[in-house]
């Protein structure tokens, strides 16, 4: 009996100490898939994270990429402003100018050169319009259309001699001509045609004519002096003008 007593003991005991070690590889069973499945998802997520970065970093090498093909397609169509400048053909310029301007706004290309050579075109335009209008100034009577038109050019540094050399000849192109109309009108004194309005008509032009010299600081003409004392000539010439300019009192 006591035997069995002592098996019964040795079997409780040997069935406690299974259960323990069952218990403690499930434990550890445990720990360990909870490490493992932590590992994972750590692992993933750094997959996760360098396949981003690998996908980024190729991101940013083609768009480096499609930039510096951009860039040598801008560069290229700048080349051929200069190359269509140089044979006069502007409007193929400004074409190509609107393409390049494009690319600059969507790449941020730096755009000043396109804004000189397109400068130039306009510098050459306003050029040769300013030669035209040179010539046109020898008509003395066109002063007015001539400075009008001048007025209408910039008056940018590269034009700024020439401009300026019009608008004088302009002013002195308006003196003389005023001149000439004080002239005429003394003139028609003479023969005795409405003395006393052509002999206004003379004074105005001549005082007009004077005020602009001084205004516009120009070389005094002989014909000044000479217009004055014709007319003074002509007035006391004449029957009918100093009755018809002269104050009755002061005449009588």
């Amino acid at each position: 009996m006591e035997d069995k007593k002592i098996l019964q003991k040795k079997t409780g005991r040997k069935k406690k100490a299974g259960l323990l070690i069952v218990l403690s590889l499930v434990i550890l069973g445990a720990v360990g898939l909870n490490f493992y499945m932590k590992y994972t998802r750590e692992r993933e997520k750094q997959l996760a994270l360098e396949e981003q970065r690998r996908l980024e970093e190729a991101e940013r090498e083609r768009l480096r990429k499609l930039l510096e093909e951009k860039r040598k397609e801008f560069l290229a169509l700048i080349g051929e402003m200069k190359q269509f400048f140089n044979r006069g053909n502007f409007a193929k310029v400004r074409e190509l100018a609107e393409k390049a301007y494009l690319l600059a706004r969507e790449h941020g290309f730096d755009t000043s050169e396109i804004d000189r050579i397109l400068h130039m075109i306009d510098v050459r335009n306003y050029m040769s319009r300013l030669r035209d209008l040179k010539e046109k100034s020898k008509d003395i009577f066109l002063y007015s259309y001539v400075r009008s038109e001048t007025l209408r050019i910039p008056g940018w540094p590269e034009l700024a001699k020439m401009r300026n050399s019009i608008l004088e000849t302009t002013y002195e192109n308006e003196y003389s001509v005023l001149l000439k109309l004080a002239r005429e009108y003394a003139m028609k004194i003479k023969k005795d045609e409405m003395p006393k309005y052509n002999y206004m008509a003379s004074k105005s032009f001549l005082d007009k004519g004077i005020i602009l010299r001084k205004k516009r600081n120009l070389d005094a003409s002989e014909d000044e002096y000479l217009i004055e004392n014709l007319r003074n000539e002509l007035f006391f010439a004449s029957r009918k003008l100093p009755k018809d300019t002269i104050p009755p009192s002061i005449y009588h």
